[in-house]
């Protein structure tokens, strides 16, 4: 369409963050499994990049270069603003997965503390949401906010994802208007700029002349928006399987079910007089079972490979389930071994950059 794509930042933006956390975790990854170690390069690879973004001089040189080679003219200034602004969110979100390994790999949760641990979280979380509400909404303006939120942002979303997950209650509660927008999210950011505003987000849409008609404009133009998003992510999607392949791809069996059966059984041991009650679980064929069917207690520790125990206790043991799947194919299986996934992506991105460059 002929406009600038750094006004679609949050694509870019995505794919520069995953090739940060990929190449953190993959340089010395042997050493992941030892917490310092891990941590130690999530710091400093947060220094390193937090510095590269100070130094607008050493991003301007890349622009430039990006510039000779391949006709690509993007703002230093510009992208150093969006980057800095969620700059450190990444790296929290890799503290706290540490955080969450390590509390199920010593099995914090089984603590007589934890339910007052719990509560809390859940308190703490409450608190933390009214605060920083209150505190955005006093600020002089969004520039002025724009200044805290590389230093706060994480509250808001680590304090929503233990309410989330803080209860069964709150675990069991969704909203389908909500997850129907999720499936579509990263194309309601692009073509908002296009079906919701106008003159580069400077304007506002009008398909009825006249001021008078905003509001009518306004739900027509959103009720266009929301369904052009929604055609355009199952169009992304027929997309994605055209490149990658069509092939299904199969989820690991959960941590109580048989690997070749199929068949649930309760590994967890339960002692007696311990308050738990006891839910029979159905197997393939009908039957059911649970803690007090002693035959199938005894089967299953004659039978149980190291793949269908507890996932808790391959984590604690540093391993984890081989892939289920040899790939994606969207060719027939005579034309894989001449074209690979990673073949037509070079491809695609050569063809890509010839068109630029002649455009």
């Amino acid at each position: 369409m002929d406009t600038d794509y750094i006004s679609y930042y949050f694509s870019p933006l995505v794919s520069m963050w995953f090739l940060v956390l990929y190449a953190t975790m993959a340089i010395g990854s042997t050493l992941n499994n030892r917490a310092p170690v891990l941590v130690g390069k999530i710091l400093v690879s947060a220094g390193a990049v937090t510095w590269f973004m100070k130094q607008e001089w050493l991003l301007q040189g890349l622009f430039d270069i990006l510039g000779r080679i391949a006709r690509i003219h993007w703002s230093a200034r510009e992208w150093s603003f969006r980057v800095n602004l969620d700059l450190w969110i990444v790296y929290a979100g890799m503290l706290t997965a540490i955080v969450v390994m390590k509390i199920q790999e010593h099995r914090l949760t089984e603590h007589p503390h934890w339910p007052f641990i719990v509560k809390l979280g859940l308190g703490t979380s409450g608190a933390c949401f009214v605060w920083f509400f209150a505190f955005e909404l006093y600020q002089e303006s969004k520039f002025t906010y724009n200044r805290w939120h590389p230093s706060i942002s994480f509250i808001p979303i680590l304090a929503f994802a233990i309410l989330r997950n803080g209860s069964v209650v709150l675990r069991s509660v969704s909203s389908s208007a909500f997850a129907f927008i999720g499936r579509c999210s990263l194309e309601t950011f692009i073509v908002q700029f296009h079906l919701w505003m106008a003159a580069d987000t400077k304007g506002i849409l009008l398909i009825l002349p006249g001021t008078q008609w905003r509001p009518l404009n306004f739900v027509l133009t959103t009720i266009m928006f929301i369904f052009v998003s929604d055609q355009m992510a199952h169009a992304t999607t027929q997309l994605t399987s055209w490149i990658c392949g069509e092939g299904t791809k199969l989820l690991p069996l959960p941590a109580t079910a048989h690997p070749t059966t199929g068949t649930f059984r309760d590994l967890t041991p339960v002692q007696p007089n311990q308050g738990h009650d006891s839910i029979p679980l159905t197997t393939s064929n009908g039957h059911t079972t649970g803690k007090h069917d002693e035959r199938s207690s005894t089967s299953l520790e004659q039978d149980t490979p190291h793949e269908s125990r507890r996932w808790v206790d391959r984590l604690a043991e540093g391993s984890a389930l081989p892939s289920r799947t040899a790939g994606f194919r969207v060719w027939p299986a005579t034309e894989v071994a001449r074209y690979g996934l990673q073949t037509k992506l070079f491809i695609a991105v050569c063809v890509m950059w010839i068109v630029n460059v002649l455009w």
